[in-house]
């Protein structure tokens, strides 16, 4: 046996779903600022949906569209539509507190979440 166990997440199960979060600059913020600060809190995302979401997490990515608005795009694994529901939503505030604690330029007065089965339950 070794001394130090694998401590690598569980990987992700059940149907996979799309959660995609449309957030919208504070005036006068590009994209690309909001992306940087997205890519310096990568691992700090992460790692706090992985605790929070456990298996139902399995990844994140983020892109821009537009002059004023990027998307946010969660990858997560769910037995029903009504928990990838939940997960999408727990994932969604998680984004938003972390964005705000690190003072990210996102306008949260109006931000829309859509989540989609990439595979039938």
């Amino acid at each position: 046996m070794s001394e130090h166990p694998n401590r690598s997440p569980p990987e992700p199960s059940g149907p996979r779903y799309s959660a995609r979060v449309a957030l919208s600059c504070e005036r006068g913020h590009a994209p690309g600022q909001v992306l940087h600060a997205l890519q310096e809190l990568r691992q700090v995302i992460d790692d706090r949906l992985r605790r929070d979401l456990g298996s139902r997490y399995d990844r994140h990515s983020a892109r821009s569209v537009g002059t004023d608005k990027l998307t946010v795009t969660f990858t997560l694994r769910a037995a029903t539509d009504a928990d990838a529901i939940r997960s999408a939503g727990l994932a969604a505030g998680t984004l938003a507190e972390l964005l705000t604690d690190n003072a990210a330029a996102v306008d949260l007065s109006a931000v829309a979440l859509v989540v989609r089965a990439q595979e039938r339950p």
